[in-house]
């Protein structure tokens, strides 16, 4: 399999789970409103955000692994890389003891920190129980991934995650109306992780034994050696975790817990939209080494072109069908009532747009080899945001987190591009180019839209209304990349490398 074509499975896979993850947190929800209250649910989300944190123990290794062995196989370095597989297998056991055994330490307290009402702490504490096992399994899962990335197959790996994700949509269900109430959203992740790592686990054990690669060894110089070069990494992932995953429990927190049901719900769309495009950071990340290793500056600012222009072009459409629709899809999904309103969901894209744009640049970077600089940038970021968001939380409320990533995002991506330009050569006007055109093609739809002032909360309208729109819309986008898409037509068809 070429190396553009795998990457190009791992994205659409990715692409695949992460639609079965809508269904999951998007077409759900209603669904759980039969079994819990908003704020039951909105718990819930804080202690998923506490998960989130913990799993910091992970530290970037998965980052970090990928990157070194991806770089052993590009110089055929059989041995280094045999002693970073090793590595990263016992690695992988021994954090997921760790999170385990700290998540389960601050059990106690989780209900009480998150202001969950006394009826249903019992259950937010074990549904956190369950969620902390299954994101320890899930670790397990995230470094075994980095075999078929850095062995570029990636097809059977994918059709496992898809068929799994599936399983655990449909278990999820089979809990709810089983009777476990919010214990069942923990469950379902632990059942779609635990068969995740049977099924992926299997596979990398065939491809091991296929490679004649020998029984994994533990060389402690090597691990340690590895978890040392995770130190900024581990600080950038707490960055990331801060900025990118601690909404609910901070306004759980400085607020209470009904408005972080209503803040989750409101960037929704957005968010998942998001999630479905940053795909190609994890999907493209084995071959973005590769190029760098290979010292190549022509074949790595052809590759970022054609990554960028397929990665941007993504971003800028969800965001703007996700101010566009939003406030209909939330109308016909739980009701207005759960809404935060357009004024929110405006500072949340713009802010979901300047993340996404410093995360891909972060990767641009890792991939390269700036583990360790573009991680300091990361932690710089991190202090001025909870800095600001601290210092503007009580005067602004709910809109602190989204206005906080906004300014944050301003001051330094900036010095992400920098770095790019003058470490690792990057063309980064490329990029630049990309992002005004796709700025010049989406603020007109927007604009228009707004001033048509047409009622979407009738459905007949509103599905009418999305057909003319993407119609329109992907005409112009296609002829705007009209090379790029034949491009594309021509990896998809031919493989060629």
């Amino acid at each position: 399999m070429s190396k553009y074509l795998a990457s190009i499975y791992n994205y659409l896979f990715n692409s695949i789970n992460a639609i079965v993850m809508i269904v999951n947190g998007i077409i759900m929800v209603p669904i759980y409103f039969k079994f819990m209250s908003v704020s039951t649910y909105g718990a819930w989300l804080a202690t998923g955000n506490v998960v989130a944190m913990l799993g910091l123990v992970e530290s970037g290794f998965a980052g970090v692994i990928t990157q070194k062995m991806s770089v052993s196989l590009a110089k055929n370095d059989d041995k280094n890389f045999f002693q970073l597989a090793s590595a990263n297998i016992y690695a992988a056991l021994i954090m997921a003891v760790a999170l385990l055994l700290l998540g389960l330490s601050i059990s106690p307290f989780i209900a009480g920190w998150i202001n969950a009402e006394e009826s249903v702490k019992r259950a937010i504490t074990i549904a956190y129980v369950v969620s902390l096992s299954s994101a320890a399994v899930s670790l397990l899962v995230s470094l075994l991934g980095a075999f078929p990335q850095v062995w570029q197959k990636t097809k059977t790996v994918g059709l496992i995650a898809t068929g799994v994700n599936i399983l655990g949509v449909v278990s999820l269900v089979i809990y709810l109306y089983a009777g476990f109430g919010v214990v069942s959203l923990a469950m379902g992740y632990l059942t779609r992780s635990g068969l995740n790592l049977i099924g992926q686990g299997v596979w990398v054990l065939l491809e091991w034994r296929k490679r004649e690669l020998t029984m994994p060894v533990f060389n402690f110089i090597v691990t340690k050696n590895l978890m040392r070069d995770c130190l900024y990494p581990f600080l950038s992932r707490i960055s990331g975790v801060l900025m990118g995953n601690s909404q609910s429990f901070i306004i759980a927190i400085f607020i209470n817990p009904t408005l972080a049901a209503v803040y989750d719900i409101t960037s929704k769309i957005a968010a998942v939209a998001c999630n479905f495009v940053s795909m190609a950071n994890g999907s493209f990340f084995a071959l973005f080494s590769l190029t760098f290793a290979s010292k190549n500056r022509e074949d790595v600012n052809k590759l970022i072109k054609n990554v960028s222009t397929f990665f941007l072009t993504m971003l800028f459409s969800v965001l703007l069908y996700a101010l566009v629709f939003s406030e209909s899809i939330v109308h016909f999904w739980v009701g207005l009532d759960k809404y935060g309103g357009n004024l929110l969901l405006g500072f949340i894209v713009l802010a979901l747009l300047i993340t996404q744009l410093k995360q891909y640049f972060n990767n641009l970077l890792y991939t390269g080899g700036l583990i360790n600089k573009s991680a300091k940038l990361d932690v710089l970021s991190m202090i001025f945001f909870v800095g600001l968001l601290l210092l503007i939380i009580k005067p602004t409320q709910i809109y602190a987190i989204p206005l906080a990533g906004i300014i944050t995002g301003v001051v330094f991506i900036g010095l992400y591009l920098l770095m790019l330009k003058k470490a690792l050569y990057v063309d980064i006007n490329i990029i630049l180019r990309q992002c005004l055109k796709l700025l010049l093609i989406t603020l007109p739809f927007f604009l228009i839209h707004f001033l048509l002032i047409i009622n979407l909360l009738k459905f007949n309208i509103f599905i009418l209304y999305l057909i003319i729109f993407t119609i329109v819309y992907f005409i112009v986008i296609g002829f705007a990349n009209k090379q790029f898409v034949k491009i594309l037509i021509s990896k998809l068809r031919y493989g060629k490398k």
